[in-house]
């Protein structure tokens, strides 16, 4: 039987700079390993939390202009952090609130109007392999998060 809370993302533009991210691997430091994880650790916590998922889930850091992300199948999803104008198949959404979405939306991202980097949770999280305990990408290395680079169409 297949688990309801996973959900399929189409990523139809990839935005400026947009990674998987949780909240990092910092038991790797003392061997030289980069930390990693999102900048803005609160507010991925909250939108984690938004959706009903643990504070450790990834999810995607968006900086300044943001992807086009569409949804298979029916769920939840939370932004937070930066306000860079997200809409759910072109209308508005408000920030800092769980909005349930129908398969087949598209989540956009139509301007910056305060802050850099948003956070976009999603009930289930993002599956991406673990490695070294975190899922999130450092672009530096090529460790981590979708092939070790930011996501793109």
């Amino acid at each position: 039987m297949s688990d309801p809370r996973v959900r399929t993302i189409d990523i139809l533009e990839g935005g400026l700079f947009t990674t998987v991210q949780d909240l990092g691997r910092v038991q790797y430091q003392r061997f030289g390993v980069a930390v990693s994880g999102a900048m803005d650790g609160f507010a991925l916590r909250a939108a984690n939390r938004l959706v009903g998922n643990a504070d450790t889930t990834a999810g995607l850091e968006v900086t300044l202009l943001g992807p086009e992300v569409q949804f298979a199948q029916p769920g939840l999803l939370a932004v937070t952090g930066a306000d860079l104008n997200p809409c759910v198949d072109r209308r508005p959404i408000q920030m800092w609130r769980t909005i349930a979405i129908r398969a087949g939306s598209v989540l956009s991202f139509s301007g910056q109007r305060d802050g850099m980097r948003a956070y976009l949770a999603v009930d289930g999280g993002i599956d991406v392999p673990v490695v070294l305990g975190s899922r999130s990408t450092s672009t530096r290395t090529g460790l981590g998060g979708f092939e070790g680079r930011p996501l793109r169409a």
